[in-house]
């Protein structure tokens, strides 16, 4: 149960924060910046999930969550520079530029998730 409300706080989290223009201030396109927050969302979910059967330690899934946002952010940022560059004539940095967005909106999910359920586990463990 715990996964559950972990998944859909991170996802809410997620939302929110695209909605209030969070990744148009971080470089996302005007146009679609809210958009990727929703479309992060089933990728992120789905990686959650992944985590949560995998059982890893959790300061480990923590920090491999920190760095798959890092290089997506990255990829996102690069596919911008190289997109604006090019005059808005290379499709594929284009491409980087927005599925790098819905990438870093999906990790971002997912290391919310992770963050959440440990701050759960530690708020419900009996001593």
């Amino acid at each position: 149960m715990q996964h559950i409300a972990a998944i859909g706080l991170a996802g809410a989290i997620v939302i929110a924060l695209a909605w209030f223009g969070l990744p148009e201030r971080l470089g996302a396109h005007p146009f679609w910046a809210v958009k990727i927050g929703f479309l992060g969302l089933l990728p992120g979910a789905v990686a959650a999930l992944l985590f949560a059967w995998l059982r890893l330690p959790r300061m480990a899934e923590i920090g491999f969550a920190a760095v798959l946002v890092a290089a997506s952010f990255a990829t996102a940022k690069v596919g911008a520079a190289r997109f604006a560059a090019s005059y808005a004539e290379d499709a594929l940095a284009g491409r980087l530029w927005f599925f790098g967005w819905i990438a870093v909106a999906g990790t971002a999910m997912l290391l919310f998730y992770l963050v959440i359920l440990r701050f759960l586990r530690r708020a419900t463990q009996v001593d």
